[in-house]
């Protein structure tokens, strides 16, 4: 019986750090490149654009959650590139959440330049200047509806 209750206990205990962490380890083999994740984040940056410009706020939060779902990707697979904490993108993301909150499209605006100057400042501090984002001009997604419905 004590074979049995120690046994249970042994395997009760190996099993807690599996439950600590939910997301599933990923080798890094399998891991997505990161130009694939920042080309998600930087179709999604269109996408926020055009719900905001639009009001369409439920679009906007939306984006605004993939990207700071990316942000996290990018620093759980890659915790070795200098700004692995993404800190210069908190700010710019917390305005741009308000403004979203606030459905306050001139906040928005504010929010989404400081948002764009922060990714290309990343961009210059990674050694990779030569990739600049900014405000879109025309949309790649002619299949999307961006107003929000009446």
């Amino acid at each position: 019986m004590k074979l049995r209750a120690t046994l249970f206990l042994l395997a009760a205990a190996c099993a807690v750090p599996a439950l600590a962490d939910d997301r599933p380890a990923v080798p890094q083999a399998s891991a997505p490149r990161l130009g694939d994740i920042m080309g998600a984040i930087q179709l999604r940056h269109i996408k926020l654009w055009y719900a905001g410009s639009l009001r369409n706020w439920p679009l906007a939060r939306y984006e605004l959650d993939q990207i700071k779902d990316s942000f996290g990707d990018a620093m759980t697979y890659y915790p070795g590139i200098p700004d692995s904490d993404m800190t210069t993108m908190e700010k710019p993301v917390a305005a741009m959440s308000d403004a979203i909150a606030k459905k306050d499209r001139a906040a928005f605006e504010r929010g989404f330049g400081d948002l764009t100057a922060a990714c290309n400042a990343c961009h210059v501090q990674q050694g990779y200047s030569f990739i600049v984002v900014k405000v879109p001009v025309a949309s790649p997604f002619s299949d999307e509806f961006f107003p929000p419905k009446p």
